[in-house]
């Protein structure tokens, strides 16, 4: 009977050791990667709208410019 209640006692301090190592890895490793990964998606998407706005007013101001001026 020790001998269980010994080796139960000697399980659970594994798995609560692999839950802190766990917790640690998401806590210094994952959360860190998420944000980095949450900021440069977000930064990537805003450059891309941007981008696409700009690219939408110079077509405007092509088509613009050549009603105006290019008259065939």
């Amino acid at each position: 009977m020790k001998a269980e209640l010994i080796n139960e006692f000697y399980l659970l301090q594994q798995s609560r050791v692999a839950n802190k190592y766990n917790e640690v890895l998401e806590e210094q490793v994952y959360a860190p990667l998420k944000h980095a990964n949450h900021k440069m998606t977000t930064w990537i998407s805003e450059r891309g709208l941007m981008l696409m706005s700009l690219d939408v007013r110079l077509y405007n101001s092509m088509k613009h410019l050549r009603k105006k001026y290019l008259k065939f």
